[in-house]
């Protein structure tokens, strides 16, 4: 039958002639399509378009009018079209002319049902847009091909639009977007969704945020989709693969760490170091003074260390520093107390919330520790390596001038532990002695002897 003398499904004999006037002198060109896709009715119009006449487009598909490459791209698509039995609007396609030209059509369709309920083929229309189309075109091939992930996501968690790239990221490429739900794929950051479009709703900026998926780092930067009153009817995410610089800033982070490790931490015994622990001691210093607690601490120095690293050698003299501090670690101190290397084979350990008594009871449990020990010293009284012990207390009825800087009074009270440690050694060693609560004077420390 020829194509003038075909009727269009679903219409009837009444008024055909004037409809067949309509549509073979409209702008656009209607047409229709079975299930298979191939065209059973066109409008004179195609002929202006294509350069076809209507019987040489009957039996054939719109695919056989298009580049291969278009062919693919488009074909794909309406397949996700006929799979859905959707209707569509706005589909961008080349199309080759029977003179070779290329014209940039814009198609539209609705599905055709049988009685049955079984979808029958597509009714739409076709315009010719190759003044924009091309432009438009090209735009959606650099959003396609772009390497970067951009996806567009509706109020309901539907992936509406995205490029391969976003459906690599997703691992769905042979799954059709639109039938993704952001909201069940990705959960995580669907909950930060539904807040970045409360901020759009109240016209507020969104800002950037980094997440994680599949092993992987992002960092996304939501943008807000209007409709033509200015609601919000979407989000257009991009994603970019941070993973590589994530890792090198935590490889960062690793070494900084490492760094802040050896900055503050004695090479030989891992105790804090000297500057670490001058740190500590303001703080506890301030923390003393705003509550009005006491403050303790235990200046401790090996006796006759240097006899030892004579009669054993200088490494056997490392093995004891790292055995004395392993054990002052050891000796049940709390949490909060502060054990540091101060210097050679001088020991600080800084005492918060312990008086005096107290703290000389810790200094006793330090010192029989390291006579337990065991470790053989010819030069000691004992027979044994042994410690001599300074103790100093910064009491909380004790007033200090408001003007003194806080490490002149942290000088202070470990010169009164050196002071304490001084007389130890002098009153026999492996001993504990503690300053008196009144000995405020600034003399100059006296070098305890080995």
């Amino acid at each position: 039958m020829k194509n003038d003398e075909e009727k269009p499904l679903g219409f009837d004999e009444v008024d055909v002639n004037h409809l067949f006037e309509l549509l073979h002198h409209n702008s656009d060109w209607v047409w229709e399509v079975n299930a298979q896709g191939r065209y059973t009715w066109v409008s004179e119009v195609v002929t202006e378009l294509l350069g076809f006449t209507p019987q040489e487009v009957i039996g054939k598909t719109p695919f056989d009018f298009m580049p291969p490459g278009e062919a693919e791209r488009v074909g794909q698509t309406f397949g996700e079209i006929v799979a859905a039995k959707r209707s569509f609007s706005g589909l961008v396609n080349r199309n080759r002319r029977a003179d070779g030209r290329i014209v940039v059509l814009e198609t539209s369709g609705i599905p055709l049902f049988g009685p049955d309920g079984e979808l029958r083929g597509y009714r739409g229309v076709d315009r010719n847009i190759s003044t924009l189309g091309e432009r438009v075109l090209q735009l959606e091939t650099i959003y396609d091909t772009t390497p970067v992930a951009l996806c567009m996501i509706d109020r309901a968690g539907r992936l509406v639009m995205s490029n391969k790239a976003m459906m690599r990221l997703l691992n769905h490429t042979d799954e059709p977007a639109s039938e993704l739900q952001v909201s069940t794929v990705m959960p995580d950051c669907w909950s930060q969704f539904e807040t970045d479009f409360t901020l759009a709703d109240k016209g507020w900026d969104i800002p950037s945020s980094e997440v994680t998926w599949l092993d992987r780092c992002y960092y996304t930067q939501p943008v807000p989709v209007r409709d033509a009153s200015e609601n919000v009817v979407g989000l257009s995410v991009t994603w970019v693969d941070i993973t590589r610089r994530s890792q090198a800033e935590q490889k960062l982070a690793d070494a900084n760490k490492v760094l802040q490790q050896y900055a503050q931490h004695d090479h030989l015994t891992g105790l804090f170091n000297r500057r670490k622990m001058d740190e500590c001691l303001i703080e506890e210093i301030t923390h003393t003074l705003q509550k009005r607690i006491p403050l303790s601490v235990c200046l401790a120095d090996i006796d006759f260390f240097k006899h030892y690293n004579d009669t054993f050698g200088h490494q056997a003299g490392d093995d004891c520093l790292r055995t004395v501090a392993k054990t002052l670690l050891s000796s049940r101190l709390r949490s909060d107390d502060n054990v540091s290397r101060y210097g050679g084979e001088e020991f600080l350990v800084i005492l918060p919330h312990t008086d005096k008594a107290g703290a000389v009871t810790v200094a006793e449990r330090l010192r029989e520790n390291i006579h337990a020990l065991r470790l053989p010293h010819s030069a000691s009284a004992t027979g044994y390596l042994t410690i001599s012990i300074g103790v100093a207390t910064l009491n909380s009825d004790q007033t200090c001038p408001e003007d003194r800087p806080l490490h002149m009074i942290a000088s202070g009270l470990i010169h009164h532990a050196d002071t304490a440690l001084y007389a130890a050694k002098n009153q026999g060693r492996n001993r504990v002695v503690a300053a008196p609560d009144d000995d405020q004077r600034d003399a100059p420390a006296h070098p305890p002897t080995q």
